[in-house]
């Protein structure tokens, strides 16, 4: 009995598999509601494309074997990183002014004052959740609509900035080279 007592408190403690996933924003009644987390020019958006890039000098073809043309996420227990094929991987953080960020391609330099740990991504019903620390917020571009960046909560003095709920769906298609 102590064995599997022992057992259970085991696999309790072990940490679930993560899996790939793309992100969603939700805010009811918002222009952001279901849009796509999108990664581009090294931050995250709502309402701007995925920009990735693919090397044709080491794979023959890129548009068949690392489409790009979705972001998808890895990880979420602490820390986070897009699921990428580049060596090295790309990791996923708060920068110093708030805004959620991604590393380039072969570089784990995630500057000054930044914070790389606090994620946390959990399954509920339908969709599953990811959290970070102090929440997400959408603020619009200087115009006051599209494209939305996203920042760690509590980053942000904008008051048209929205807080939403990162919601993540399981992703089995094919990912980036590296986003860009």
């Amino acid at each position: 009995m102590k064995t599997f007592a022992a057992a259970a408190t085991l696999l309790a403690a072990a940490p679930a598999v993560l899996g790939q996933y793309v992100g969603l924003a939700a805010r009811s009644a918002s222009p952001i509601h279901f849009g796509s987390i999108n990664a581009n020019s090294g931050k995250f958006w709502i309402g701007r494309e995925t920009s990735s890039y693919c090397p044709s000098s080491v794979v023959p073809d890129c548009d068949t074997a690392y489409p790009g043309n979705v972001t998808v996420f890895a990880g979420g227990d602490n820390t986070l990183g897009l699921d990428v094929s580049v060596p090295g991987g790309q990791q996923v953080y708060i920068a110093a002014d708030g805004s959620l960020s991604f590393t380039q391609a072969h570089s784990a330099y995630t500057g000054e004052g930044s914070v790389q740990t606090g994620f946390s991504k959990s399954e509920s019903g339908s969709f599953g959740y990811l959290s970070w620390t102090n929440g997400f917020v959408a603020c619009p571009s200087a115009n006051g609509t599209s494209p939305y960046q996203i920042f760690g909560g509590g980053y942000s003095n904008n008051t048209a900035c929205l807080g939403f709920d990162f919601l993540t769906s399981n992703y089995t298609g094919t990912s980036a080279w590296q986003y860009a």
